[in-house]
């Protein structure tokens, strides 16, 4: 009974992360990507505030901590979800998910260069795995310069997810994840509030699903789903529950073809899964190091 709850609270956690590439697709009909990333994280850090002092953390941050943390929280949040958002107005929910999910293999090759951590070669057989999947994938997206912009910017997102990972990493050890986290998300609300002209003229126009799908994605795939990972992660090896979030892309081009009636090429879905199935590769051999950074940077990444 205990495992069964578990995984339904795992599969709620993936399917809540998973919606919100979709939730982004329907929000961006009616807000452009900052206002709409700016009203996001809004309600995410009013529900990051409320979890941060129900846990009752009283380890104490320094104010130079919490600054870097600001800033951190500005690429890997602000810069982050900026990217993201104006990459889905021409790519779609399913494949921006496996470009996202590309972030692992960045954040290992980030590892490599700035932290000096050593690879195995499996984990290179796997970034070059990936590397091949996304060259399919951008070729069955790329008949439009518009769409090749779109993957482009989806990858400067995880390329900022990657370097708040690496960031983040030393307060990871130090402190609690609601700690880190929550000071991260404030960070990048606090840089999109440059949006705010635009949110208060662009929220009086908008069709309500949109704003709806809006505060759906600041509650659930942010606060909701971040509890669920957090229970998961007390019941499952972290390796185990891991493997997982491998999901996410799969669930999203499920999401986007039944809400959206999106319909991505075949060559986009096999580049997708070769990058994936590549970076699932280099995930088996990276060091545990590396690994719980990265499953605790999954919670902000989405």
């Amino acid at each position: 009974m205990q495992s069964f709850k578990v995984n339904c609270v795992l599969v709620s956690a993936i399917v809540l992360w998973a919606s919100a590439f979709v939730g982004i697709r329907i929000a961006l009909a009616d807000y452009s990507p900052g206002p709409l990333a700016l009203l996001r994280f809004l309600v995410a850090s009013l529900c990051m505030m409320i979890i941060y002092h129900r846990q009752g953390i009283k380890k104490f941050i320094s104010w130079k901590e919490r600054i870097q943390l600001l800033i951190a929280g500005m690429l890997g949040i602000g810069v982050y979800n900026i990217c993201l958002n104006y990459g889905e107005i021409t790519v779609s929910a399913g494949i921006a998910s496996f470009v996202i999910g590309l972030m692992p293999v960045i954040t290992i090759l980030l590892s490599l260069i700035f932290l000096q951590e050593k690879l195995k070669g499996a984990v290179w057989v796997g970034i070059l795995i990936s590397l091949f999947g996304l060259f399919l994938l951008a070729i069955g997206e790329g008949s439009h310069d518009e769409m090749k912009q779109g993957i482009l910017l989806i990858l400067v997102s995880a390329l900022m997810g990657a370097i708040l990972t690496i960031i983040q990493k030393k307060f990871l050890k130090l402190y609690h994840p609601v700690t880190v986290i929550a000071w991260v998300m404030w960070g990048g609300t606090l840089l999109l509030l440059i949006f705010s002209p635009v949110l208060l003229q662009e929220i009086k126009t908008a069709e309500y699903q949109s704003t709806v799908a809006v505060i759906y994605m600041g509650i659930f795939p942010a606060a909701v789903a971040y509890v669920a990972w957090s229970y998961v992660l007390k019941k499952l090896p972290a390796s185990k529950a891991a493997i997982t979030l491998y999901a996410l892309p799969i669930v999203s081009t499920l999401l986007g073809f039944l809400l959206l009636h999106e319909q991505p090429s075949l060559i986009s879905l096999v580049g997708g899964g070769i990058a994936l199935s590549g970076a699932l590769v280099a995930h088996r051999f990276q060091t545990p190091d590396t690994l719980n950074v990265s499953l605790d940077k999954k919670v902000v990444a989405v």
